[in-house]
């Protein structure tokens, strides 16, 4: 007995009004189904003789792959053994219409090209979820061919199918307009200068300015005394190099001039006269020095380029004197030159 009620108790996986054909058939349908080559191959890896298969997507999946289609929950795939579970003809007729190379050709004219990546993702994906829609409605006409619903409720189902699927599309336009509205609008706003003042930055403080009436700030005053004798000048020149700070002649009270019952030393003019002397002195003895150290250097290099030409000299005396005696012969071939001599001359003598 077939049905979702075995006599034995057991209940079958026949889904709501359906039944379980006889497992004899079962197979005999399998048999053509694994009969052909790109059903001998796992859907999901290189793996042979596969056992398990999708009904969801009517591939045929190995062992492992099976697996990990179980954890995704049967909303995305449903697994079922071809063996030893039992079958509605429902199921049989999305594993005979659907199959692996029909699957791998639907995904790939859909850019889902890596077909042995991640399971999850590829049965999540866009192209998973069109394939799913499409073999359901060859399904659903191989039952009306049977006679097991109507035709009105197949077209009643497809145009519910179509329907659900122009207002998900609809929905996704509507987002994706609305954020490259967005998008738009925020490019097309002007940028806004932000220019910040020195003294709103983060650690900076006002500048403080002290007036000259402050006692504590200092302020320059015009000097007290007279006598313009007492200041640095710059000497003058016209020479180029640096300019020399000289110091003019400075006035100090003389001896006679007593300021509070003290005596100041007096500094004449030959003082700044010999300090100007000794340092135009060893100024010219410094430019002797560099002049002299320039002069030994010239005549370090004309030294050596001499003796370097002496050397190509002597190089090419060499070359041209091996040149001319010719390549020098071996102790053999010398050899060979006396006894030709020795024997020349013995019988020349006879």
């Amino acid at each position: 007995m077939s049905g979702n009620v075995r006599e034995d108790g057991l209940i079958t996986a026949a889904g709501k009004g359906q039944s379980c054909i006889p497992t004899k058939d079962k197979n005999q349908q399998f048999k053509k189904i694994k009969g052909i080559p790109a059903n001998q191959v796992c859907f999901d890896c290189p793996g042979t003789r596969p056992t398990w298969a999708s009904v969801t997507y009517g591939v045929f999946l190995c062992l492992d792959c099976s697996a990990q289609h179980r954890s995704m929950g049967v909303h995305t795939t449903f697994v079922r053994s071809v063996d030893l579970d039992e079958w509605t003809q429902r199921q049989i007729d999305a594993m005979r219409l659907g199959g692996n190379e029909n699957c791998r050709a639907f995904f790939r004219k859909h850019g889902q090209t890596d077909l042995h990546g991640k399971i999850e993702k590829k049965y999540t994906s866009k192209a998973a979820k069109l394939y799913r829609e499409e073999l359901n409605k060859l399904i659903e006409m191989a039952a009306v061919k049977r006679g097991e619903i109507a035709a009105s409720e197949v077209a009643a189902a497809n145009v519910l199918l179509d329907n659900l699927e122009i207002s998900a599309n609809a929905e996704q336009d509507a987002v994706a307009r609305a954020k490259i509205a967005e998008a738009r609008a925020a490019h097309q706003q002007p940028a806004q200068p932000k220019a910040t003042l020195a003294s709103q930055l983060p650690g900076a403080s006002k500048l403080v300015t002290a007036s000259s009436n402050s006692a504590a700030a200092p302020v320059l005053r015009k000097p007290a005394s007279s006598n313009t004798k007492l200041f640095l000048k710059k000497k003058s020149t016209s020479s180029v190099g640096a300019s020399k700070l000289r110091v003019n002649k400075l006035t100090t009270p003389s001896s006679s001039t007593v300021s509070n019952g003290s005596a100041g030393p007096s500094v004449s003019s030959k003082d700044f006269d010999d300090f100007d002397a000794d340092q135009k002195a060893e100024e010219e003895a410094a430019t002797a020095a560099a002049i002299a150290a320039a002069q030994k250097k010239q005549e370090a290099e004309a030294a050596a380029a001499a003796e370097k030409r002496a050397q190509d000299a002597k190089a090419a005396a060499e070359a041209q004197a091996a040149a001319v005696a010719g390549p020098q012969k071996s102790s053999m071939e010398q050899g060979v030159e006396k006894l030709k001599a020795m024997n020349s001359d013995f019988f020349a003598n006879m």
